[in-house]
């Protein structure tokens, strides 16, 4: 898929009406007798009571609660559910599922049968696809991920286009994404970080379904009432690395860990892990370049 218009006119059609893009997701497949009670014992959501074709948002974590992978989970089929997530980490995915298996009834293979077509902007809902779909927002822009057979994937884009959906790049959403300050596996989010530090607990976290891996260090953090570090959206004078030490008055208050910037923003946008006592407004140095913390 060639997007056809310039950087303005795809933000503008993602910001007004619809546009369709390709993201890069990697998918695990976990099929059989014992998937669901598998992966509900390891995950950190509540996945009993899915129904076919419902997603749900959970993160495989290490026992001290670093994030390893943050998979949306669907339901294709019973005892069949299809894990998609960041490609970086699904090699990470396989492992640790594949580590405690032991004598479960169940399959993990990482596949390429399916991709993800992604609808997003006021109009997103209206495009009728087949498929696997799936809502939710890009910051407050309305979203339908629509899950495909691989083979599929040409036609239904091609479908989509054909109702008005506007072809954007990749790189498009990502700005959008940076922008919103949605975190994102293997920029904002790694194994530094627990849930509550990367604003990931609300959405992927259930309190109520017993024991996951890390779940005492998430529910201890949770009953302190919140952690100390948090992503903030910030706006940079000029591009700086990601990595790049953010400071306040001579001291260490987080960290660059996504960047976007021309040609989709005059001025660079960033997300950064800070410390929530840092005020919105706030003036940080990031090296010899400023960035003001948004609200």
């Amino acid at each position: 898929m060639t997007p056809l218009t310039a950087p303005a006119d795809q933000l503008q059609a993602l910001r007004t009406a619809v546009g369709v893009v390709e993201p890069s997701r990697g998918f695990v497949l976990v099929e059989g007798a014992d998937a669901e009670k598998f992966l509900q014992n390891l995950l950190s959501q509540e996945l009993r009571g899915m129904v076919v074709g419902e997603g749900r948002q959970a993160l495989f974590l290490t026992p001290k609660a670093r994030v390893i992978a943050d998979p949306r989970v669907t339901l294709l089929d019973e005892g069949r559910f299809l894990l998609d997530l960041d490609p970086v980490g699904v090699d990470a995915l396989v492992r640790g599922l594949t580590r405690y298996r032991m004598g479960a009834k169940v399959a993990i293979d990482a596949t390429t049968d399916w991709s993800l077509i992604s609808l997003i902007g006021p109009a997103a809902e209206a495009i009728t696809t087949d498929g696997v779909r799936i809502i939710s927002l890009l910051g407050e822009l309305p979203r339908v991920d629509v899950l495909v057979a691989t083979d599929q994937r040409e036609v239904t884009v091609a479908a989509t286009i054909a109702a008005g959906a506007t072809p954007v790049e990749p790189a498009a959403i990502e700005a959008l994404r940076i922008a919103a300050g949605a975190v994102r596996l293997g920029h904002d989010v790694d194994e530094r970080w627990m849930p509550a530090e990367v604003g990931l607990v609300e959405e992927t976290v259930s309190f109520e379904k017993g024991c996951f891996i890390g779940q005492e260090p998430v529910t201890r953090l949770h009953r302190r009432g919140h952690a100390n570090r948090g992503p903030r959206r910030l706006s940079l004078d000029a591009i700086v690395e990601l990595g790049t030490t953010l400071e306040l008055d001579g001291k260490d208050v987080g960290v660059i860990t996504s960047v976007a910037a021309a040609p989709w923003f005059t001025e660079p946008r960033a997300i950064g892990i800070v410390r929530v006592d840092v005020p919105d407004g706030s003036v940080l140095t990031a090296g010899p370049i400023a960035a003001t913390v948004l609200a």
